[in-house]
């Protein structure tokens, strides 16, 4: 997989990495820029008309650019500028202006010309490929957050699609990791993009073998359509049978979109949460001039289902909620889905009691949270009553905050797996019962 994605990237001569667009001229950082010259000016809109009119997906779109990049030139917008970088910024807005276009950039960054020059050989095309490696990394691959949540929900905070060549190990180990839970939320509400192959290798994971196409995308510079496909093999384990959530919002764009409007249009995860950027078409990565580059669209996806892409529209959730509250709202939903079945699920019961508590607390009146304070089983438990709240504490140990299910029963955040409920003859407190979810009841009763 690792010798594939390489050659793969290496033959599509240095491809779009959408995260360099934040780490512009790494190399130059601590040099003075040069003022941009007007010639210098007339140079890097000649190239952007060049580039536009030869590479752009849609000629038409492409010429009202130019146009209007030619207009405001003539028209002195760009004659006070001569911050190399606010004179790229104001660049890239006015052709965003016109095409609408959020994949469209100007970037000053010396330093990438200069080694994209250099980039002869394999080893110098490889180191230009790995000059942000360590920002990938630091990253830990776009891989934030990775956990179970209660109910044996997996959860995967995925903020960027890296390289599989350098982050396929990664990707390994985090669905192996959630290879075990009942239901999985990915959360992409923070991504905003990246390699195409590393959408290709994590859609991978939630299909069955056979192939399954993702896309065909269509090069307007070349005429060539170039499919994608979920690959037969994935090393580790697959998650094909498991229901699958998305959260989605409107920080959610590019690569993270393909990913989800395929998931979306094969029927094979809800997404939860808010419609996202709308920016679905690949881009490329090329030089200007010495000192200038450009983020081009030169593509555009079609699904073989829709015959189109969400370029402009984004791909709308079906469960829609503010964004903040898109994983609340998908645990429920997953926990439920897993309690339709027939076979009892009391990790899934409890858990989603639990979270229905926390969304709509049971208030109930002092008076009878106080009734239940007292000691248990000798003084080995103690419950207390503290600023509105109950508490358990066992002698030796921390003590627990309990939040009530109902008038009488109660769950510890910290211990999913238990249940506390106060026990009455006749009206009178005699004792508590520990439930667990293993199906055992443990008595405690009440100290006289």
């Amino acid at each position: 997989m690792t010798a594939k994605s390489l050659n793969k990237y290496l033959s599509c001569k240095l491809q779009f990495i959408l995260f360099l667009i934040a780490f512009p001229a790494l190399l130059y950082a601590q040099k003075p820029q040069l003022p941009v010259t007007e010639a210098e000016k007339k140079l890097v809109i000649n190239a952007i008309s060049k580039t536009l009119t030869d590479m752009y997906i849609f000629p038409e779109v492409a010429q009202k650019m130019v146009s209007a990049l030619s207009a405001r030139s003539n028209s002195g917008a760009y004659d006070a500028l001569t911050s190399p970088s606010q004179f790229a910024a104001k660049l890239a807005a006015d052709l965003v202006d016109v095409s609408h276009d959020q994949h469209i950039n100007i970037s000053f960054d010396p330093a990438w010309v200069q080694a994209s020059k250099k980039a002869i050989s394999k080893k110098d095309s490889l180191q230009l490929i790995n000059r942000d490696f360590p920002n990938a990394r630091a990253d830990n691959f776009g891989f934030r957050k990775i956990a179970i949540l209660d109910g044996n929900i997996g959860y995967l905070n995925l903020t960027r699609f890296y390289d599989p060549a350098t982050g396929g190990e990664t990707v390994v180990s985090a669905m192996n990791f959630l290879s075990n839970a009942d239901a999985l939320i990915l959360d992409l509400r923070q991504n905003d993009g990246g390699r195409g192959d590393m959408v290709q290798l994590i859609a991978s994971y939630f299909f069955d073998p056979d192939p399954v196409m993702i896309v065909d995308i269509y090069s307007r510079a070349d005429d060539q359509h170039r499919q994608d496909w979920t690959l037969p093999y994935v090393p580790g384990k697959r998650l094909a049978g498991k229901p699958l959530y998305v959260l989605t919002g409107q920080a959610t764009f590019s690569a993270a979109e393909s990913f989800i409007y395929f998931l979306k249009n094969r029927n094979r995860a809800i997404l939860v949460g808010q419609p996202t950027g709308g920016g679905a078409h690949p881009v490329r990565h090329t030089m200007l001039t010495d000192r200038f580059t450009m983020f081009i669209p030169y593509a555009r996806p079609i699904d073989p289902i829709t015959k189109t892409d969400w370029e402009g529209t984004g791909v709308s959730p079906h469960i829609a909620v503010p964004e903040k509250e898109a994983l609340t709202v998908a645990h429920i939903n997953a926990l439920e889905g897993l309690l339709k079945g027939r076979i009892e699920n009391r990790n899934a019961a409890w858990a989603l009691e639990a979270l229905k508590a926390r969304v709509n607390p049971v208030l109930l009146p002092d008076a009878i949270l106080e009734s239940y304070t007292g000691s248990y089983s000798g003084g080995l438990r103690n419950l207390t009553f503290e600023k509105g709240k109950l508490y358990l504490k066992r002698v030796g140990e921390p003590k627990y905050e309990l939040v009530p299910l109902n008038s009488n029963t109660f769950y510890i955040p910290e211990m999913p797996y238990l249940q506390i409920k106060i026990t009455t003859v006749n009206g009178k407190i005699i004792g508590l019962e520990r439930h667990y979810n293993d199906g055992s009841i443990l008595k405690d009763l009440k100290d006289r």
